[in-house]
């Protein structure tokens, strides 16, 4: 299973949200990241800002 770690781009640098990522869902303005467990973590006005499918990161930024 190939699994991915999401980060948040923020003006004081670069956090860590969630190990393991295995999905993604956006439903209008709300992304919801599911990890292999089943936990998720919702996220409003949040667009990504890059994938990288051979480091398995995905870096989130807020809109606006």
């Amino acid at each position: 299973m190939c699994r991915s770690t999401v980060y948040m781009c923020t003006k004081d640098g670069v956090l860590e949200l969630v190990q393991n990522a295995v999905r993604l869902n956006l439903e209008d303005e709300l992304l919801i990241i599911i990890d292999d467990v089943g936990e998720r973590l919702e996220l409003q006005n949040v667009r990504v800002r890059e994938v990288n499918l051979i480091s398995n990161n995905i870096v989130l930024e807020k809109n606006g």
